[in-house]
């Protein structure tokens, strides 16, 4: 058997697997390559699997979360629907599913994956729309990313309130992921974008003012914290953006963020500063968040050093758009604290909501741009060869886990249910 050729359409790729070479790669034991020969020591096989660690659980307790400092208001919120219960899972989604494909981990190429991609994810702007929300992004297998997005469509099929089709909307989402994995795949909207942009604001002036009606009080230590740390983030964003004046980023007025359901426990700022000119109607609106911290008990890689820089990474290589303002903040009073990650929102910004998809077809559309998005970024940021090594690798690794991957999304939305069932149920 000869090594593939490279390619950089793709093409010659396609021809090897509809020859069945790849399928007979696919049935290579683990030792095997395809370039051995007799006279090749064979090679060694790969060290015994380590012991097998228990199994992450999705139930979660009411009396955690409120010691956590989650609010009564918070937890009514997840009792009342089973996505935002889901919304919840995302480390122990990815430590059970590395957990459960752990005996393919050497065909599993290590890639860069969301980390927490799901259907609530997807974020329209005036001018992009895609998925978002970078905070556990990494690299590690793509079995990652295929089973938590899996698992979302068919815990969203639960909730919908017409006949929601689960597995045409997971193999939408399985049949794009591979195409974006196989060649280039120039992304298109999804009908459903112009509904939820003629749903938020587009002139500036109002769309200020939505924001503003989103920031809270803050509590007087965290405002004394920010005016004292805002002055770093400007010393920073003057050396990487020296074309703008200090006085683009004047606080003009601060709140907290109370959005989201699984990174609603983290403290989160909403910022408007003064933006191009004096003029109230060019000011800009910002997000300040904790960077999330690694943990070892995943297979996705985040760095535990380097604060907020690989968050700017991962938006690079899996998202649409680099916010007009991005940078982090050092909390130098406590040096062990996680950095503040900063990003501005786009004029028009919205987050979809699950239960705002009406029909199949809308469905249908957004899992496959999720697949498209997720899959294909080596096309555009790495350079040949290597796209050729990666589309092959992960082609593999793709037919290795595609079956699976399905069945471990139905089990694992089955199993969101009845947790936030249990969850219900709790005083």
């Amino acid at each position: 058997m000869t090594s593939p050729p490279r390619s950089s359409t793709g093409a010659s790729w396609r021809t090897l697997i509809g020859a069945g070479v790849f399928a007979a790669w696919l049935a290579m034991p683990a030792a095997q390559t395809p370039a051995q020969t007799p006279a090749q020591a064979p090679v060694q096989a790969p060290a015994a699997d380590p012991p097998r660690r228990d199994e992450a659980t999705f139930l979660i307790d009411k009396a955690t979360l409120r010691a956590g400092g989650a609010s009564a208001a918070l937890i009514d919120r997840v009792s009342a629907r089973a996505f935002r219960y889901f919304r919840l899972l995302a480390r122990a989604s990815a430590s059970r599913t590395c957990l459960e494909f752990s005996d393919l981990r050497w065909r599993l190429p290590a890639v860069a994956v969301h980390g927490d991609a799901h259907l609530e994810q997807f974020v329209v702007t005036g001018r992009t729309f895609g998925l978002e929300d970078f905070d556990r992004s990494g690299f590690g297998p793509a079995i990652v990313d295929l089973v938590r997005y899996a698992s979302s469509l068919y815990v969203a099929c639960r909730e919908m309130r017409w006949a929601c089709d689960g597995d045409a909307a997971v193999g939408a989402y399985l049949a794009a992921y591979r195409e974006g994995l196989d060649h280039p795949v120039q992304r298109t909207a999804p009908a459903l974008v112009g509904r939820l942009r003629r749903s938020v604001p587009q002139e500036n002036a109002t769309w200020l003012g939505w924001a503003d009606e989103l920031m809270k009080p803050l509590p007087p230590a965290e405002a004394a914290a920010l005016r004292d740390g805002w002055g770093r983030f400007i010393d920073l964003m003057l050396d990487t953006r020296p074309e703008r004046p200090a006085g683009f980023y004047r606080l003009v007025r601060a709140g907290r963020l109370e959005m989201g359901v699984g990174s609603a426990l983290e403290p989160k700022t909403l910022v408007r500063i003064a933006g191009p000119t004096e003029a109230a109607d060019d000011d800009l609106i910002l997000e300040a968040k904790p960077t999330a911290t690694a943990t070892p008990d995943q297979c996705v890689s985040r760095p535990l050093n380097g604060g907020a820089m690989h968050l700017l990474m991962f938006a690079t290589l899996l998202g649409t758009r680099m916010p007009e303002v991005f940078g982090f903040m050092p909390q130098p009073a406590d040096r062990k604290a996680p950095e503040l990650w900063v990003q501005s929102w786009d004029r028009g910004y919205r987050e979809l909501s699950a239960t705002e998809v009406q029909n199949q077809a809308e469905l249908n559309e957004l899992a496959a741009d999720a697949g498209h998005q997720l899959a294909g970024h080596f096309w555009t940021t790495f350079p040949e060869p290597l796209r050729g090594h990666f589309r092959f690798a992960q082609l593999r690794a793709f037919e290795l886990t595609e079956a699976r991957a399905r069945a471990t999304a139905r089990r694992f939305a089955d199993d969101t249910i009845r947790a936030w069932e249990a969850f219900r149920a709790q005083p």
